[in-house]
């Protein structure tokens, strides 16, 4: 398994680097959309084993709430949200005899376009920004994977005490310290090169608070695999799970980092 995801990674990280560094905005644009449609398709999957017509009214609301997040525009965003739900309430309506059990896969599937369909293209919206926004996606993945490295190898060494046994057994608070501890030593260590316009007091407590954030993110889809009894989200990426199980922990960060850095001016 080590093997594995060690193998990924050396094939992964070079491309992903390269993409945010040298693709031009739409491009980094197309893959921030693809990725976040692929993410509904493993969510839809996860939450309706064969059932086609309710994966399919997850995916396919979702599709327009991808491009719109993506676009930055608020009136494209609007309409595509309040299609969603006209579309999912009219098929409900109609389509279910069990309009009980129809309401409650509706709100599943509203859950899936919301979590992945509004916050991934935040990606796109973050690579945008001027005049560091491709730095700022690196210093998030490094973060990210920092956090996830120090808290795995904190937690297997002094882990005692569970953090949310109930959602995910593994995690312990060791793990959890060592998360922010990892985050905050990859923030110092981004600081020179990719937040050269911060000040090292804002560059170190913002990487704490993208360490917080990003393990209630990773938690919210611990909970949501443990509510559809699956272990991993999807297989796309061999030793790591799906898409889901590689961003749960920057989805909440990147939508933080991204407003804080819009309306902070």
């Amino acid at each position: 398994m080590l093997r594995a995801r060690l193998a990924t990674a050396a094939v992964a990280i070079p491309l992903l680097l390269a993409l945010i560094l040298a693709a031009p905005t739409w491009g980094f644009t197309t893959f921030a959309i693809v990725l976040s449609i692929l993410g509904v398709v493993e969510y839809a999957t996860l939450a309706f084993p064969a059932r086609i017509g309710q994966q399919a009214l997850t995916v396919v609301p979702a599709v327009p709430i991808v491009l719109a997040v993506a676009s930055g525009n608020g009136a494209f965003l609007g309409a595509a949200i309040s299609l969603a739900i006209i579309v999912g309430l009219t098929v409900t309506l109609f389509a279910r005899v069990d309009f009980e059990e129809g309401l409650r896969d509706l709100g599943i599937a509203w859950l899936g376009i919301l979590y992945i369909a509004v916050l991934l293209p935040h990606f796109a919206l973050v690579h945008r920004l001027n005049p560091n926004g491709p730095l700022l996606v690196i210093y998030l993945i490094a973060v990210g994977m920092a956090g996830d490295t120090c808290g795995y190898f904190v937690g297997h060494a002094f882990g005692r005490h569970k953090l949310i046994p109930r959602v995910s057994p593994g995690k312990t608070i060791e793990g959890a310290a060592g998360i922010i501890l990892g985050s905050v030593l990859a923030g110092a260590l981004s600081k020179p090169i990719l937040l050269a316009d911060w000040s090292w007091e804002k560059a170190l407590w913002m990487s704490a608070i993208l360490g917080v954030v990003g393990q209630f993110g990773d938690l919210s889809e611990s909970m949501m695999k443990r509510l559809f009894g699956a272990k991993d989200s999807g297989r796309l990426f061999p030793g790591h799970g799906g898409i889901l199980d590689r961003i749960d922990s920057l989805l909440f960060p990147v939508v933080f980092l991204y407003y804080h850095v819009v309306l902070s001016g």
